[in-house]
């Protein structure tokens, strides 16, 4: 079944930082706001996990937009390499407290940095009523083909020679067992 709310918000999301004359800086915290409807609950009359990853969609695109990286994603489909693509290949997820009915949030992203396959991405959703944590995220966004690297672009937004700073040891544990994982499995990404 089409998520027809799902394309809308992510629509409203591009359509917020036309008109922006600067790019946002990539390791800058980006929030986007949300609300636990009636549609986002489970049997146990709270969030279901899996809108906990759907609502981290919405604050990983506004990251993307705001910082120019999406529209570097595109301008590369639109010249040279019409495959080129960006999506989660790893999640490392700890829920916190439930979010009830009603209750607002925020989502805040932030880029870790990069290595030669991916972006590393933290994501907290931050209840409005307690101030408190909720849910917290890892993520690996990859980039395909696989001769498409982070860093070529980062390059594309031509604001000089921007480097990926170095891990935080959390990343980099994260970063070190997803290739451990992955050793007997072949992978696109």
């Amino acid at each position: 079944m089409l998520d027809f709310g799902y394309f809308l918000r992510m629509y409203f999301l591009a359509n917020q930082s036309k008109g922006k004359k600067k790019d946002g800086d990539l390791f800058d915290d980006y929030i986007v706001h949300g609300q636990c409807w009636l549609n986002d609950l489970d049997f146990n009359w709270h969030m279901n996990n899996s809108r906990y990853l759907r609502e981290c969609d919405f604050g990983r695109i506004s990251l993307l937009i705001e910082t120019g990286l999406w529209r570097a994603l595109l301008e590369r489909r639109n010249t040279n390499m019409k495959d080129a693509g960006l999506l989660a290949s790893a999640l490392q997820v700890q829920y916190r407290q439930s979010i009830e009915l009603g209750d607002k949030f925020q989502i805040v992203t932030r880029l870790h940095g990069w290595d030669d396959r991916a972006f590393y991405f933290e994501q907290l959703i931050i209840l409005e009523k307690n101030k408190q944590t909720a849910f917290s995220v890892l993520v690996r966004m990859a980039l395909t083909p696989r001769d498409f690297t982070p860093q070529m672009l980062v390059d594309d937004l031509q604001r000089g020679s921007i480097q990926s700073p170095k891990f935080s040891p959390n990343v980099q544990i994260f970063a070190d067992n997803y290739k451990l994982n992955l050793r007997p499995l072949k992978s696109k990404l």
